[in-house]
């Protein structure tokens, strides 16, 4: 894992580790913003309350009592490529890495909010974790439209076959397949469907993109800015060899995904984008997963080539050649390239 960050500890996954359609639990991204504080597992209750017509305090067992589901998706910070705009921006700096596909499973959201016999009047879901901040910094409290984890939403307390991981929210948390990672609360300790949508630091300030984004460097004030939520098309090259013969062939292959829908294609260009080559697509996809796709390159001749991949999604989304620059660093989908020395 490369550490980014000191205090709390960050850690993304390097790119050539990522090959598989699951990412194993100890590869996984770790994304905190502070030192966790985590609950006491033999005393943990969720507590479910707000515009309910019954509030409950649900264990572990409780929840396992529930009907169980799965479902295959990508987890990526909103921030994951913020070391890659200019001008710089504040902040982690991530690189390729923060992101993973795993396969989550618990219970649907919509069925414990059922039991507690949700209410008409709620409108969004009010997420609180056990982690806490330092003095004088805001809590990481959160809303999610109620719309959307009605139909998606999952409260999650295994990941990939295995119980969920202290790091990545033990003993549950929330899972918003689509949506950008910090929607995913983890620690989950309270759930509150009220009327209107959380208020506070990071729902207010943090998390927003520019409605109509300016030019690099052009910074806006958060009433003019909406919560980050889908995840843009993005695709990344994983594997390349950095010397190649020419006329030989040569094994290029990455994953990619968009919380819009599933990834329709995948091409690689290796003269900037002015033509450009399908790559094949891996068998394994779901809808919110990422899909692993495959190209096989064959330089013409010596010198050095630079290899650039774009994928489309099912809703005709298409990954453009520049990220748009933002004041948070959210969001970064450029085209990736990496250069092949050919040799004769």
């Amino acid at each position: 894992m490369l550490q980014v960050n000191g205090y709390a500890v960050d850690a993304e996954t390097p790119l050539d580790l990522m090959t598989s359609y699951l990412t194993p639990n100890d590869l996984f991204f770790v994304r905190h913003h502070w030192i966790p504080q985590l609950p006491d597992k033999a005393a943990w209750k969720l507590a479910i309350d707000g515009e309910v017509s019954t509030p409950l305090e649900l264990t572990l067992a409780d929840l396992r009592r529930l009907p169980k589901t799965s479902v295959t998706s990508v987890l990526q910070c909103a921030g994951n490529g913020r070391g890659l705009f200019k001008p710089y921006v504040a902040g982690v700096q991530w690189q390729y890495g923060a992101v993973g596909n795993a396969r989550w499973t618990g219970v649907r959201v919509k069925d414990v909010l059922a039991k507690a016999g949700l209410k008409g009047g709620a409108k969004h879901l009010h997420t609180f974790g056990s982690d806490k901040p330092p003095e004088k910094v805001p809590p990481f409290h959160r809303s999610v439209e109620l719309d959307k984890v009605l139909e998606d939403g999952i409260i999650a307390y295994e990941m990939n076959g295995e119980p969920l991981p202290d790091l990545h929210g033990a003993p549950a948390r929330l899972i918003v397949p689509g949506w950008a990672g910090d929607h995913w609360m983890k620690w989950l300790m309270r759930l509150s469907p009220q009327p209107e949508a959380q208020k506070g630091f990071y729902m207010d300030v943090a998390y927003r993109f520019p409605n109509k984004p300016g030019e690099p460097g052009v910074a806006f004030k958060p009433e003019e800015m909406s919560p980050v939520k889908v995840l843009p098309v993005k695709s990344s090259i994983t594997t390349f060899p950095e010397k190649t013969k020419a006329g030989a062939p040569a094994a290029i292959t990455g994953f990619a995904f968009s919380g819009a829908g599933e990834i329709a294609k995948v091409d690689v260009s290796g003269d900037d984008g002015a033509t450009w080559k399908a790559a094949v697509l891996g068998k394994d996809h779901d809808r919110f997963a990422w899909r692993l796709w495959s190209h096989t390159f064959t330089p013409r001749a010596p010198g050095k080539v630079r290899l650039l991949a774009r994928a489309t999604d099912s809703h005709g989304g298409v990954q453009p050649r520049e990220a748009v620059w933002n004041q948070s660093g959210y969001f970064h989908n450029a085209w990736q390239a990496v250069e092949v020395e050919v040799m004769a």
